[in-house]
């Protein structure tokens, strides 16, 4: 990953300074007061690849330019041969939002076109990919940041095995070893699921004895049994012709009763017949009742005349009653006319009359006064006597309308009456024709009454005859229970012989079976154990130990040629991948052992300039060992700062050393703040504090 251009807007000290462009840089200072953005710059690179900064001790947030909120960081690198850009925007506050974008420049079209996933942490991964390295790769290798370029060697021997293992690309072991666990997990299931199955089986198996002696206990039940029916289909056949005797016996009964019962049905109608010509032949009945028809006829004829005068009178009153309403009516018409007249004259003293317009006096008007107050008494007199009579009338009306009621149902009697007359007549005729017919209906019953009498004798003689039947039957009934028990036990009995005949025939096969699941259990067995060892050599312990081990003299010889220079071959460094424990037993490790004329010293034991020499010396090393791992592309180192702990010959040698590397990175970039030194490198991109934030400027 070779750095092109960067960009930044509100990003820590910056605001919006014009594009940093690093082409044509190799070897690059970066210089500026404290505080003025230097360590910033490299801040950036970070954050817009793996969106981590100052450690990753810093959240998005902290990283806003004081008083913003939202920055941006657009970073242009080259990778191999193609030129790709991230663009990484953060807006802070309630609605804080992170936008990753990854985009790769067309060449023939020039022109830039998005790779990005569709959420920001898939595109993360797609870049961590695309380097071959994550943000703790790089800064414990390739990028030694401020006060942190012991980054490495202060981890503990583990921590730094794991660094070096992703260094080296060993996490595919990983992915091996974890296949490996899972095969064999799922192997142990088989063979557990084997087990089950194999156990099943045995226990099966154990059973045989018990299905020998359940055959041999069932044929021996069954002997017994066919010897019974035998000796039961015997007894029933002795009993065979009873049955069937009872049989016809019960037909028979069955017949007779029908034949009673249809005798009965008959002599019931001839009951029946004979009474009711009995009833027709009774004459001095029927003569009673047409005296009293003829009777009461004969007083309809009076009724008849009484409602004929009865109507005529009823018609005078009614039309008396309208005429005298009709009079009434007339007279209220009139008056009311007076009441008007006599009032109007009572009103008025005028010497005119208001009705007639004639002059009048007024003895005049008092006399008219009087003539038409007496012309309207006598008819109020009237109004009221003809009220009287009409009242009258009107009760008179309504009694008449009582009686001519009661006449009319009378009257509608004597039709019936008439009709029962003629009927009753009728029926004296036919009672005299009836009188013959009793005597041959009488001989009819009498002979189907004995007919009813010798079939009721005879069905109590089959009854009596079944019954005897029944006795034996019963016997029969017993037998045939007893015979059809035996032979239902005979059925159960057959099927446990061949249910005991069937499972001992089972046991070859489950024996057979059980050879098989022994053999695939053995095979399954036999793939843990070389998924066992599989996962072992795939493990930290295996095949990545070994690739560690071999790296390990090569970092090892990267470290001294690099620390041989800085100290004039007065210090070297030795890695230790193995240490005896106290137990006595050997444990992998990655302790650094550090030799100078004192002797051989841990780590640990140095401090300052020399721990800076030989902690340089390893990251350089690390970097080379990364810049050169399979399908890695780190060809850029970053240093910052770290010469204010060398004296003046330290500083000489180990800028004597970056110039010694140079040729294996195809950038590298130094961070310092100690003028004497910017011109030990041609290039400087120098920063600088403004009122609109920090900006800076190649030189």
């Amino acid at each position: 990953m070779i750095p092109v251009r960067l960009t930044v807007q509100n990003f820590l000290p910056y605001k919006a300074p014009a594009a940093l462009d690093f082409s044509g840089i190799s070897v690059a200072c970066l210089s500026g007061e404290n505080g003025a953005g230097k360590s910033s710059i490299l801040d950036a690179m970070t954050w817009s690849l793996w969106g981590k900064a100052r450690d990753g001790k810093r959240s998005d947030e902290e990283l806003i330019h004081h008083g913003e909120t939202e920055m941006m960081v657009q970073f242009e690198f080259q990778l191999g041969s193609e030129l790709y850009q991230v663009i990484r925007r953060k807006k802070g506050g309630k609605r804080a939002q992170t936008v990753l974008e990854l985009q790769m420049h067309d060449a023939k079209l020039n022109r830039w076109y998005g790779i990005s996933e569709a959420k920001v942490r898939a595109t993360q991964k797609k870049i961590n990919d695309l380097l071959r390295l994550d943000y703790d790769t790089f800064v414990n290798s390739a990028f030694i940041l401020q006060g942190r370029a012991d980054l490495f060697t202060v981890k503990t021997s583990g921590e730094r095995k794991a660094i070096l293992a992703n260094i080296l690309g060993l996490d595919q072991w990983s992915g091996y070893e974890k296949s490996a666990r899972e095969k064999i997990s799922e192997l142990r299931t088989d063979l557990k699921v084997f087990d089950a199955e194999i156990a099943n089986i045995d226990r099966e198996l154990l059973r045989k004895e018990d299905y020998e002696a359940d055959l041999k206990n069932a044929q021996t039940q069954l002997n017994g049994l066919e010897a019974q029916l035998k000796a039961a289909e015997q007894e029933l056949a002795d009993v065979t012709q009873a049955r069937q005797k009872l049989a016809e016996a019960r037909r028979r009964i069955d017949t007779l009763n029908g034949q009673v019962n249809e005798t009965n049905r008959e002599l019931r109608e001839i009951d029946h017949e004979l009474s009711e010509t009995q009833l027709q032949a009774s004459v001095s009945a029927l003569e009673t009742r047409l005296k009293t028809v003829v009777d009461a006829l004969a007083q309809m004829d009076a009724k008849e005349v009484r409602r004929t005068g009865l109507q005529s009178e009823r018609n005078a009153q009614a039309e008396e009653s309208a005429r005298l309403q009709g009079e009434n009516n007339v007279m209220m018409a009139q008056a009311d006319p007076l009441k008007n007249r006599i009032a109007t004259l009572k009103a008025t003293e005028d010497a005119l009359c208001p009705t007639c317009g004639e002059a009048l006096s007024v003895e005049n008007r008092k006399k008219l006064i009087r003539d038409l107050n007496t012309d309207l008494t006598e008819k109020r007199n009237q109004y009221r006597a003809n009220q009287t009579e009409h009242k009258r009338l009107a009760e008179q009306i309504a009694t008449a309308d009582r009686e001519l009621k009661s006449l009319d149902a009378d009257l509608k009697k004597g039709r019936s009456l008439q009709k029962q007359q003629a009927e009753l007549e009728a029926g004296i005729k036919t009672a005299e024709k009836a009188k013959e017919r009793i005597a041959p209906l009488e001989a009819r019953q009498k002979r189907w009454q004995k007919m009813v009498a010798d079939q009721q004798q005879q069905l109590v003689a089959l009854r009596q005859e079944a019954g005897e039947y029944e006795v034996q039957a019963t016997e029969a009934d017993r037998r045939q229970k007893k015979l059809d028990n035996l032979r239902f036990e005979q059925r159960i009995v057959i099927e446990q012989v061949g249910s005991a005949r069937q499972s001992i025939a089972a046991m070859k096969g489950l024996q057979r079976q059980r050879e098989t699941k022994v053999g695939e259990r053995q095979a399954v067995a036999e793939n843990i154990g070389l998924y066992e060892e599989l996962r072992k050599a795939f493990g930290k312990q295996g095949v990545p130990a070994m690739i560690i081990e071999a790296a390990v003299p090569e970092l090892e010889e990267t470290t001294n040629s690099f620390l041989t220079r800085m100290t004039n071959g007065r210090m070297a460094v030795r890695f230790e991948t193995q240490r005896e424990t106290q137990a006595g037993k050997t444990v992998e490790t990655l302790d650094i052992k550090i030799s100078d004329e004192l002797g051989t010293r841990n780590y640990e034991m140095y401090s300052g300039g020399e721990a800076f020499r030989v902690n340089f010396a390893i990251r350089v090393a690390l970097s080379k060992l990364l810049a050169r791992r399979a399908g890695a592309q780190l060809q850029t180192l970053v240093i910052d700062e770290g010469f204010g702990t060398q004296d003046v010959e330290g500083r000489e040698r180990l800028i004597e050393a970056i110039n010694a590397v140079q040729n294996d990175f195809d950038t590298v970039l130094v961070i310092t703040h100690i003028d004497e030194l910017k011109n030990a490198f041609p290039t400087q991109i120098h920063v600088k504090k403004t009122a609109n934030g920090s900006v800076f400027e190649v030189e």
